[in-house]
């Protein structure tokens, strides 16, 4: 027996021996001259990269074919987490030292107990030629082609890293391989697809049966902020027009502008697109004749169409003149003021006509410099160092503002008072719609562009962050006959909702080339305990050159991702002005988590990446090369310096 015992062993250390000799000689062969290496890691904020999959594969890169690895990784150690998976790995020549022959390539999906879903690494690489939003956001993919029904792709830096949350009973199917250099310079293509249209649009609106449209109005109020509104909570007694009217109709108490200055503000509010798709971005940025406005949709149904404003910033010069039958601006106006134009308009108006009024008052905007009696209701007493006019406040740094608290709140009484002024301004608004018969019929869209920061993330005015102060707004709608009346809705809503609300109320039906973001808001004021777990983006970009350039998203959950995508970046926006907030905990945004939530952090990345991949795709893009320029005369610089515009620098027209 043990001679047995031991030929027995001499068998099998001759069979490992002649295994090592056929590997080490295949290893030998000139045909086996690379190696593909390639590790799969998750992550969550609570743990740190967990390594789920790791492979090495040795192939000719000559031959001709290239090995895919395929791997099931489940995902119930994670279930309902929110993980961040990442590939990361190589392919390099078997001979150390020689340099890289290509790049990991990957396709997945996920397999939920619902079905397989793809696993798409999204990013956005804003060229030179996008004209903002220029640098890269997401996992730097580039895809490299398809093989059968899978998209494979690669990342040009660093790791390919998606972020979502695990289902459960789900696992992620992976296909790995490498893609070789020699074939990624013909084959690869960044993860923006450019789908700008080219084509005119043709215009088509379908009117469903009914009696007499209802009138529409949509008042506009600049620079105001939600909380300082009594209906929002606010105690000071600013507002007891405003207040009274919102007894009267559903208040959005989650609303959040655009953009945070008036200009791509008011296109979002007429076009019901995002600034990155109807792109009157920047400060010289004229309001292309695409896309469609909303006067021009129910012009094409018979609505008389009005505006009124008293803001050069949506001036006709800037295109915001297009689809009314009457344009009236002039500068500086008093809110008081267009209300008696309204009021002239109406009296003038055929009853049969449904009537569409666009009224843009500019009270409290900066200068502030309210009425004396309503400035001395509010002076609590404060000695600031700025009396509220155009000239002091050209002396206030817009950004890391050096203001003493006293400074602060002098210059918050002044915009109370100026608040109360506008809802005196408001109060003669809604006299004069009820005058003309035509108050309880019609809908009314009260709303603001932006708010205003009083140095809370170290900047004062607006256009200059995304944070809560300049990015909430007060929302207000007044339904036909008194429908959803006093309602509240704590869903999260934005002012791309503004066109599909009136197009439902006006049962109008429009035909484009393009599918517009928002929602009808009456779903929401039907329902007003859904909830607020709908995303909302916003952008800010002052300047052709980018030097101050940000997103924001607000994502399901409540966490708000800020991004400076600035050239170069920081100089431009404050550290508090950028980070990671959880708005349900800290809806004042004080705690920047974004080192102590990395993977939310990425989460926000990777949403800004895909929502600026679909704006590209929705509209024309970011393409400075399309968007018409201003040219500014003197009489235009002033009145936009007065209102706080162009401070600091030179005109972009220039």
């Amino acid at each position: 027996m043990r001679g047995v015992r031991v030929r027995r062993r001499a068998g099998v250390l001759l069979a490992v021996g002649v295994c090592a000799i056929i590997g080490g000689l295949w290893w030998l062969q000139p045909w086996a001259d690379s190696v593909l290496a390639v590790r799969v890691t998750i992550r969550t904020d609570e743990r740190g990269p967990v390594v789920v999959y790791n492979a090495r594969k040795v192939f000719s890169a000559g031959a001709g074919r290239v090995p895919v690895l395929r791997a099931e990784i489940p995902l119930e150690e994670w279930a309902t987490e929110l993980v961040e998976v990442a590939v990361e790995g190589s392919v390099r020549p078997r001979a150390v030292g020689d340099g890289s022959v290509g790049e990991v390539a990957c396709a997945a999906e996920l397999v939920a107990p619902g079905g397989e879903s793809p696993f798409e690494f999204v990013s956005w690489q804003g060229g030179a030629d996008a004209g903002l939003h220029t640098r890269a956001l997401g996992p730097l993919a580039w895809h490299v082609g398809e093989d059968g029904d899978r998209s494979f792709a690669i990342a040009k830096k660093g790791a390919l890293w998606r972020v979502f949350r695990a289902p459960e009973g789900a696992r992620l199917r992976v296909w790995l391989k490498p893609a070789l250099s020699v074939d990624l310079t013909r084959s690869a293509e960044s993860g923006v697809t450019d789908t700008g249209r080219e084509e005119e649009e043709a215009l088509e609106v379908r009117a469903r049966p009914r009696g007499r449209r209802p009138d529409v109005f949509i008042y506009l109020i600049d620079a105001l902020r939600a909380d300082h509104l009594g209906c929002y909570g606010y105690d000071r007694g600013t507002s007891p027009a405003i207040d009274a009217f919102a007894g009267e109709a559903t208040l959005y108490e989650d609303a959040h502008t655009a953009a945070t200055w008036t200009r791509p503000s008011v296109a979002t509010i007429l076009t019901g697109m995002y600034a990155s798709a109807h792109g009157a971005m920047h400060e010289a940025d004229v309001l292309a004749e695409w896309p469609v406005l909303l006067p021009e949709m129910l012009d094409e149904v018979g609505y008389s169409t009005r505006c009124i404003t008293t803001n050069g910033m949506v001036a006709g010069a800037f295109g915001f003149d297009q689809g009314y039958d009457e344009f009236v601006y002039v500068g500086h106006g008093t809110a008081s003021w267009a209300s008696e134009v309204v009021r002239k308009r109406l009296a003038a108006e055929d009853p049969d006509t449904p009537v569409f009024m666009f009224v843009l008052t500019l009270e409290p905007h900066e200068p502030y410099t309210p009425r004396a009696e309503s400035a001395r209701v509010f002076d609590r007493g404060f000695e600031g160092r700025y009396d509220g006019s155009s000239t002091s406040m050209a002396r206030i740094d817009v950004l890391r503002p050096d203001l003493s608290e006293a400074d602060v709140e002098h210059l918050i009484d002044l915009y109370d008072a100026e608040i109360c002024d506008a809802d005196q301004g408001f109060a003669e608004f809604v006299a004069a719609v009820k005058s003309a018969g035509r108050y309880e019929d019609s809908v009314i869209v009260l709303a603001a562009d932006h708010g205003e920061a009083f140095a809370e993330h170290d900047t004062f005015g607006h256009g200059w962050d995304l944070n809560r102060e300049t990015m909430r707004v007060p929302l207000v709608i007044k339904f036909p006959g008194g429908q959803q009346a006093g309602t509240r809705v704590t869903e999260r809503v934005s002012l791309v909702d503004i066109v599909p609300t009136v197009l439902g109320e006006a049962d109008l039906e429009v035909d484009l080339s393009y599918e517009l973001p928002g929602r009808d808001l009456s779903e929401a004021a039907a329902m007003p305990g859904s909830g607020s777990s709908r995303r909302v983006y916003a952008e800010v970009s002052r300047w052709d050159s980018n030097d101050l350039d940000l997103v924001a998203v607000i994502d399901e959950d409540g966490y708000k991702r800020v991004i400076d995508v600035s050239v170069p970046p920081r100089e431009n926006a404050t550290e508090r002005s950028i980070g990671l907030w959880d708005t349900r905990t800290d809806p004042m945004e004080e705690s920047d988590l974004s080192k102590e939530l990395p993977v939310r952090a990425h989460y926000g990345e990777q949403l800004i990446a895909e929502w600026l991949v679909e704006q590209k795709g929705r509209g024309k893009g970011p393409a400075a090369e399309l968007q018409p320029k201003v040219q500014m005369d003197e009489d235009m610089r002033r009145q936009l310096e007065d209102l706080g515009y162009l401070k600091g620098r030179s005109s972009p027209a220039d």
